[in-house]
């Protein structure tokens, strides 16, 4: 009998994301029912040289044979580690320290934030820090922009731009949209600035460095185009890092990430699951228009539907969100976009501890596994609950920034979008 070959998703030798290995796949057409059912892309016509993907790895996470894989880069920075004339900075994404231990047979949700970077010491790195700090910059900057858009009424409602899946897809289906994205780069994109300005110059450092991220999310291989950060290594890579180099994970010990730009607030935590953005940015935005700190989880939302909406009353002003992840359940939201000031966009499922770049679990784990991340973020016990508390972001704007959205802001901690793909 001949074999019967189901629509498969098309994957370009230059996509940085992705790739297939061929001789794994078995033509179930798995990857285009994720794409066009859970992502929500419409490859119906699709031009057959330039195919439609927004790298976000969802295909990965539901190929039932492993045909389907990220792009490693993984080896180029080990080669990098190894020479001795280059200074190389790894910096650790909120949602890959609750997933690395389902690589190692832990518990899928177990914390290993304070073990990380003693494992990122021993393959090499010279400087080890936590993303957290960028995603606390992000926040100093998007929600000043929020405050900003609210007070004008300009290019409202204003939508996150911290996922690079939603901003590409913007781009390629929404043009009309690129203007309302906030122009605050990514908490990666902040970071990796930040290490090659802020931190080169307080340290005096003279050498080149060589900015790594290990992120949840295959698509940030893709912004880092348009971004300081060298290279992106997803969680599985890490691991795949760890057994190469026969670093012993058995046998743990505490570290703590470097200093200057080390653990951001609980709010920069936040960033790893859908809804962390938003609740993180209403929090600033809140001691920005009353000049009182928020009631700790005020702004919190349970994340039990992909699309959340709320109202909020923040001072005499009422302010209407929404939270949503993965583009089919967008374009339900969009019908409905003028009726909110602030949306927050995700595209994996529970945001980015659901992330294309997390370990292969069975897939009908899949749903279990993100929540059981998801709920180890929101149980973190971090004293410093909003960024602009966290003495280091404190330092980094008066020794150095000066304050969210000036000059020096908008030339080191902002974007353009100019050089976004089109359809």
């Amino acid at each position: 009998m001949e074999e019967v070959k189901k629509p498969r998703v098309k994957i370009e030798k230059s996509n940085p994301s992705l790739q297939r290995i061929e001789s794994r796949c078995i033509n179930c057409g798995m990857c285009m029912q994720t794409c066009e059912n859970i992502v929500g892309l419409d490859h119906t016509n699709e031009k057959e040289n330039h195919p439609l993907c927004i790298n976000c790895g969802q295909c990965i996470m539901n190929c039932p044979v492993g045909a389907l894989c990220t792009k490693y880069d993984y080896k180029k920075v080990l080669n990098i580690l190894n020479d001795t004339d280059k200074l190389v900075s790894v910096s650790l994404a909120p949602a890959v320290r609750v997933a690395l231990g389902a690589e190692f047979g832990l518990e899928d949700g177990t914390n290993l934030e304070k073990y990380i970077p003693d494992l990122l010491r021993k393959l090499g790195f010279d400087y080890v820090f936590d993303i957290t700090f960028g995603a606390d910059v992000t926040i100093m900057e998007e929600a000043s922009e929020l405050v900003n858009r609210l007070t004008s009424k300009e290019k409202l409602p204003m939508f996150t731009s911290c996922c690079p899946s939603w901003v590409k897809y913007a781009s390629m289906f929404h043009k009309e949209l690129v203007p309302n994205l906030s122009t605050a780069k990514s908490p990666i994109g902040m970071q990796s600035t930040l290490i090659k300005t802020y931190f080169k110059e307080m340290n005096e450092i003279d050498k080149d460095i060589i900015s790594v991220v290990i992120a949840p999310c295959t698509a940030k291989k893709y912004e880092i185009e348009n971004t300081d950060t060298d290279y992106i290594l997803t969680t599985s890579e890490f691991a795949m890092m760890l057994r190469e180099c026969e670093i012993d994970t058995d046998n743990l010990k505490e570290s703590e990430f470097d200093k200057l730009l080390s653990r951001g607030s609980k709010s920069g935590l936040m960033f790893g699951r859908s809804g962390g953005v938003m609740e993180s940015a209403l929090n600033y935005a809140y001691f920005l228009m009353t000049g009182k700190n928020p009631k700790e989880g005020m702004f919190h939302m349970d994340i039990d539907n992909p699309i959340t909406t709320k109202t909020y009353k923040i001072g005499n002003k009422n302010i209407d969100i929404a939270v949503v992840y993965g583009m089919k359940n967008l374009e339900e939201l969009l019908k409905e976009k003028d009726n909110y000031d602030f949306i927050e966009v995700m595209n994996c499922p529970l945001g980015c501890v659901g992330g294309g770049g997390q370990p292969l679990i069975p897939i009908q784990k899949l749903d279990e596994s993100r929540k059981e991340r998801l709920n180890s973020l929101n149980s973190d016990a971090n004293e410093i609950l909003y960024c602009y508390q966290n003495p280091e972001i404190i330092d980094l704007y008066k020794s150095y920034i000066g304050k969210p959205l000036n000059d020096k802001a908008h030339k080191l901690l902002h974007t353009n979008y100019n050089n976004l793909p089109k359809k």
